[in-house]
């Protein structure tokens, strides 16, 4: 079936997220005093997707788990006073302000996606997260005036692997499920969601070696979109 549509994941897909908060927890850290280190780093990442998942399966807010990334991160760096709920936002308003300088799209964000629009392609994003937020980045990047939809987990109640994050933007966009390619960095989140809704996907993985359905770069989509009767990678 002709590809229609291609839709995006967003953080280390079309934005990068990794480098945006290591310059922001690296800022963070000078702020507090404390030396930047790569176990640090690690952790902080680890301390983050934990709380998003919790955040995504609706058992603390948005804001709630910014709180709980600071509570599990700060004794690490040898901060270990207790800090009320005012106390904590504001230190990661310090921290989101530096992470916020730092946001930037990956360099073949932008071009793949004129390239699929000047081909009469519909583009747009399934995300998950806080609608405001995502939506930010993407206005921030550049990258808004290029795409037809933007799609949060806010937005449309449900988080990616749910086969309603995907079946709802296709709706909305007019497309049939099987019509539309999906691309993500995450295999079991993006890729393997995307399958299971009927979408067509691909998995980035920029470091990796490619492999069948997988990507390196996001102008190694453009071939498959423009083949009318691909019919997606079945692994």
């Amino acid at each position: 079936m002709r590809i229609r549509a291609v839709l995006f994941d967003l953080d280390n897909t079309l934005f990068d997220h990794r480098a945006s908060a290591r310059a922001g927890l690296e800022a963070f850290l000078g702020h507090l005093q404390a030396t930047s280190s790569a176990d640090f780093a690690s952790s902080w990442f680890e301390i983050e997707q934990r709380s998003y998942d919790r955040f995504l399966l609706k058992e603390i807010s948005f804001q709630e788990q910014r709180r709980e990334r600071l509570r599990q991160f700060l004794p690490m760096i040898g901060l270990t006073g207790p800090l009320d709920e005012g106390e904590l936002d504001d230190l990661f308003d310090t921290y989101l302000q530096s992470y916020e300088r730092a946001w930037t799209a990956f360099q073949d964000a932008a071009p793949v996606l004129q390239e699929l629009r000047a081909s009469g392609i519909t583009v747009g994003v399934i995300t998950n997260g806080n609608h405001h937020q995502q939506s930010a980045k993407i206005e921030r990047i550049g990258l808004a005036p290029l795409l037809d939809g933007v799609f949060s987990s806010e937005s449309t109640g449900y988080a990616k692997p749910a086969a309603e994050a995907f079946l709802i933007p296709c709706e909305s966009m007019g497309i049939l499920p099987a019509e539309a390619l999906y691309v993500g960095d995450n295999y079991a989140t993006d890729t393997a969601g995307a399958r299971n809704a009927g979408l067509q996907a691909l998995h980035l993985d920029r470091p990796a070696d490619r492999g069948e359905g997988k990507i390196r770069s996001l102008t190694e989509l453009v071939p498959y979109a423009s083949i009318p009767t691909w019919s997606g990678p079945t692994t």
